[in-house]
């Protein structure tokens, strides 16, 4: 295949309607083929290039050899087919995998803080943060003693702020599941009707 995105049917139906002689009913089924491409590829519409990408895709994908009345001009072979760039992923390794890198990187963002009042509200929403996504995931409830001694490792024992202040202060937390208690029975909520404003 000449471009995987667009699928072999997509391929199957520019060869076919390259075997018909007549060349307006080759560019009106062209046209229809466009069309159908950009339901299978509907990225990128934004982008001023895109009517003109979608062209030299139907050319590329008849091998340069359909001939049709088009809006651009066919493109040539010498012009290399632009190949998306890989993602740049960042590597080294990660002591914590179960909490992620990007738990890592706020811990360590907090542990560069140097006042301690703003450090005490920022390792709050990280052991908040952390809990939330231990109750979601997982049906192990976990303490925030352990949260914080976690964070406190993560940090190589950088943070100035006391986390005994802290833990009293997460002792009262309740992290938000995202599930209706099924033993409280259902409220029902009773608004009071509309009324119309009477001139």
């Amino acid at each position: 295949m000449f471009l995987k995105e667009y699928g072999r049917n997509i391929q199957k139906v520019v060869a076919q309607i390259s075997t018909i002689e007549d060349k307006a009913i080759r560019t009106k089924q062209a046209q229809a083929i466009l069309k159908l491409m950009d339901s299978l590829s509907a990225g990128g519409k934004n982008n001023i290039e895109y009517p003109q990408k979608r062209w030299d895709d139907l050319f590329i994908i008849a091998d340069y050899s359909l001939d049709i009345e088009s809006n651009y001009p066919m493109p040539t072979r010498d012009v290399p087919i632009k190949q998306p760039e890989r993602l740049a992923y960042l590597k080294g390794p990660i002591k914590y995998r179960h909490y992620g890198r990007h738990i890592e990187a706020l811990v360590q963002k907090a542990a560069q803080v140097t006042v301690p009042l703003e450090q005490e509200q920022m390792i709050v929403s990280i052991a908040r943060l952390i809990k939330n996504f231990s109750n979601n995931w997982n049906k192990d409830n976990l303490d925030m003693s352990m949260i914080l001694t976690t964070i406190q490792a993560m940090a190589g024992g950088k943070l100035v702020a006391d986390l005994e202040k802290i833990k009293v202060a997460l002792s009262f937390y309740t992290p938000y599941t995202g599930h209706k208690d099924k033993n409280k029975p259902y409220k029902r909520v009773v608004r009071a009707p509309l009324t119309q404003k009477t001139k």
